[in-house]
Parts: C-alpha cells; sequence; structure tokens
C-alpha cells in the first residue's frame, strides 16, 4: 500500500463564535490550543480514499458538504463515497453554518467566512497528502479506556444529564498506525468515543481533551509522527474526569494535560501490545447509502403548533417556524434522511461513518452487522444532523431524544433506528 499525509492548522482568527451547548452564542477571548485538520489517504490497487480528522464541534450543516466532498473527491482521485471527514466534536471550536432553530434567527458573517476558510484547508491538506504518497503498512490495534462515562441517568423519574458510573458507554479505544517501508511509525490515529467538553462552555478556543493527547503523544514521539483524533460514539458520554458527585463540573484548561497523559498510556499499551496486527490487501471500498427515518406526527397540524407557541424558547421558535411552513403551503417533515457510510479498508476491517450524534447502544447494533469482520464506527462523519438513540434509549427519554425540535421534524425519529442503520451498511464485495 502507499499513504500520505496532510495537515493544516485550522485555528479560527480572532474573535470568532463558539459552537456546542445547544444556543451558544459567545465569542472567544483567545486560544488555548491550536485546531488541527489531518488527512489521510490510503492507496492500492488503483484505489484510494481519504480519512480526515478535524477539530471542529461538526461540520456544516447547511447544506454545502455535498458540493465540497466532490471538490475533494477530485482533489485526490476517488469517489466521493470514499472521502470520510470526521469531526472531532469538540464545543471549544468555532461555529459552524447550520439550519438548526437554535440559529434561526442569527447570523454572521464570520461563520461563513471560517466555514470557507476551513473548506480551503480541508482540500490543501488533501492535496498535500496525495502528493506525498509514500510505500508503507497500515496496521490495527484496540485496547481500553477509562475516559468516557455515561451522562444519563434516571432522576425523579427523568432522564437529566448528570455522572452515571453505571450506565453504558464504548470503553474502547481502536487505534490505527501508519508505518513507512522502514518499520518507522508515520502517523497515529485513535479512535475514542466521548465528548470532548472538559473545559465546558469558556471562552478560549481549545480541541479540549483531544488537544491534550496530541501533544502528550508529541512530546514522546516527536514532530515526525503525527497523531490525529477520531470521534465514535460519544453522545451520551463525558469525560470521567469532570465528574463531581451529581453534576459536571468545569475543568481548567491547565487540567488537560492530565487527561492527556492519561490517553498517552492508553495508547502506549496499544502500539507495544501483542495485538496490534497488520491490515493487508486493501481494497478500499467506499459505499454511502441514504436511509430515511420516520418520525412520530405528534405537530403536524396548525392547531398543535398554535398550543406551542406560549411555551417559550425553543418550543416557540418550533411552533413558530412550523407555521411559517404551513403558510406556504409545505408540511412538517415526518421523516429524516441520514448517511450510512461504510469503507472498508479490507475484507476484515471496515470504518462505519454516519452524519450523526449517535448514542453508544445504536453503535453497538450498527457495528455488529459486519462481524465477524471489525468495525470502527465514527460519529459526526461528513456533518451531523442530530442525536440517535437505539431504541431502549429512545424508550428512556431526555434530552437526546429531542433532536427534532431544532431540525423542525413532526416529532421524535421512531425506535428502531438501530436497525435502520445497521441495514444500510454494506457488505464486503464477493461476501
Amino acid at each position: 500500500m502507499r499513504f500520505g499525509i496532510g495537515r493544516r492548522e485550522i485555528t479560527p482568527p480572532l474573535y470568532t463564535h463558539m459552537h456546542g451547548y445547544a444556543a451558544r452564542r459567545d465569542t472567544n477571548d483567545g486560544v488555548n490550543d491550536p485546531l488541527t485538520f489531518t488527512a489521510i489517504v490510503m492507496e492500492e490497487g488503483g484505489k484510494r480514499a481519504l480519512l480526515g480528522a478535524a477539530d471542529i464541534c461538526t461540520f456544516p450543516n447547511d447544506g454545502s458538504v455535498p458540493g465540497f466532498l466532490e471538490q475533494v473527491r477530485k482533489a485526490i482521485g476517488c469517489p466521493a463515497d470514499s472521502v470520510m471527514l470526521n469531526a472531532s466534536h469538540t464545543h471549544g471550536g468555532p461555529r459552524m453554518p447550520s439550519s438548526s432553530l437554535y440559529w434561526r434567527d442569527f447570523s454572521s458573517r464570520t461563520v461563513e467566512e471560517y466555514r470557507d476558510q476551513l473548506y480551503a484547508q480541508v482540500l490543501e491538506a488533501a492535496r498535500e497528502a496525495t502528493d506525498n504518497l509514500v510505500e508503507g503498512s497500515l496496521w490495527y490495534g484496540e485496547g481500553k479506556t477509562r475516559l468516557p462515562m455515561n451522562r444519563r441517568p434516571e432522576r425523579d423519574g427523568r432522564v437529566v444529564n448528570a455522572p452515571n458510573p453505571d450506565g453504558p458507554v464504548d470503553d474502547r479505544m481502536q487505534l490505527l498506525l501508519f508505518r513507512k517501508a522502514t518499520g518507522e511509525a508515520a502517523a497515529v490515529g485513535v479512535k475514542v468515543s466521548c465528548h470532548p467538553v472538559a473545559t465546558g462552555a469558556q471562552h478560549l478556543i481549545t480541541a479540549d481533551w483531544p488537544g491534550a493527547w496530541r501533544a502528550a503523544f508529541s512530546s514522546v514521539f516527536g514532530p515526525d509522527v503525527i497523531p490525529f483524533f477520531l470521534q465514535g460514539a460519544g453522545a451520551d458520554a463525558r469525560p470521567r474526569h469532570v465528574a463531581e458527585g451529581d453534576h459536571w463540573r468545569v475543568m481548567k484548561h491547565a487540567e488537560l494535560a492530565e487527561i492527556g497523559d492519561e490517553l498517552l498510556a492508553e495508547t502506549l499499551a496499544i502500539l507495544t501490545g501483542i495485538n496490534l496486527r497488520p491490515v493487508d490487501n486493501l481494497t478500499l471500498e467506499g459505499k454511502i447509502n441514504v436511509v430515511q427515518a420516520p418520525c412520530e406526527r405528534q405537530h403536524t397540524t396548525r392547531e398543535q403548533l398554535e398550543s406551542l407557541k406560549s411555551e417559550g424558547g425553543l418550543l416557540q421558535k418550533y411552533a413558530e417556524a412550523g407555521l411559517e411552513r404551513l403558510d406556504k403551503g409545505e408540511d412538517i417533515p415526518d421523516q429524516v434522511a441520514f448517511q450510512i457510510q461504510t469503507l472498508w479498508l479490507n475484507r476484515d476491517l471496515a470504518l462505519i461513518g454516519l452524519d450523526v450524534e449517535p448514542l453508544c447502544g445504536l453503535a453497538k447494533t450498527v457495528e455488529e452487522v459486519v462481524a465477524p469482520a471489525q468495525a470502527v464506527l465514527l460519529g459526526y462523519t461528513n456533518g451531523c444532523i442530530g442525536y440517535t438513540p437505539d431504541t431502549e434509549e429512545m424508550k428512556r427519554g431526555g434530552y437526546e431524544t429531542g433532536s427534532y425540535l431544532p431540525n423542525l421534524w413532526s416529532g421524535p425519529l421512531k425506535p428502531g433506528l438501530e436497525d435502520l442503520f445497521a441495514s444500510a451498511v454494506i457488505r464486503h464485495e464477493g461476501d
């Protein structure tokens, strides 16, 4: 195989509006650590694919991503279905353009300017990676991480966002190692499933704990080995380091090094362990399937929407936007189009990308469909439409079941989403 690496700093210029935490509208007043985008281009047998990792909350949800993927495809010479752009989901990053009702009455030229700058830097990194392809090898390893803690306990019959030590999480660290033909490491990527929100809604640009991991990694391996981070199904997890009794504390930025050091130790355990294995005979088969997920039809009539107008907040925005649609002769959408991307690296290892914020139970069901092959499931890939709970978590309720409000759907997504997503994952050609 051949691979190439390209990297660009994507830290926004001062000052910019910040992303995360629903209707956050504040601007940054400094930079704690730089944001980066890393492009890895893989090539074998005349096929190419790109895996990209970005320190942002999400790629834009303004309809621009499909056209941009076409630009990336042309730049590196592969199908658009073989381009995976994963966002770390840091809540210390710059805001992206979105059609969400959270930003319905808010617009900013700097937000669109940053999107354009980001796209330009991603293209530059992709071209750099393509221009610098070298012979080498790919390796896969897996271990455990103590980082994530579930954030969906029940309190007085309600699911709330608080520490839940006994709740389910994906506690795996999955690792991709790219080696030069000489055997030297060139790049190491880790996938962890957990919100990068240790520092809360402070006003410094930061990659949060993924940035602290990179800094710790580089202090050991030096500048010639590129670390990159991939986000998995961390929608229902926060770092255990910020659990304080029955609430989450806000970590000082200087404390992030503690998490970085722990993640480095877990990374080294995989790199020096006996389970690191080569990924040979790359096939690089990519496919994006679109599924239509049904929603409950709770708010589809004028009467139903009028009854919400007095509620205030997001419910009022939802009702007003819904009534505007009805005034235009349009219906309230009762189904949602999600993209399920499968990129087979070889017959035994598949990357699965979802343009959603997946809970770990949903991810587990989707991964199982490729067994006995190994899957690396990535959320926040090529955009992020909203939370996607599995059936059990949807029935329990909570904040993560309410994506219909900012997206103006007719109601919550119906149960069974995990099976719908699993049905869209492609099997390896010939299997």
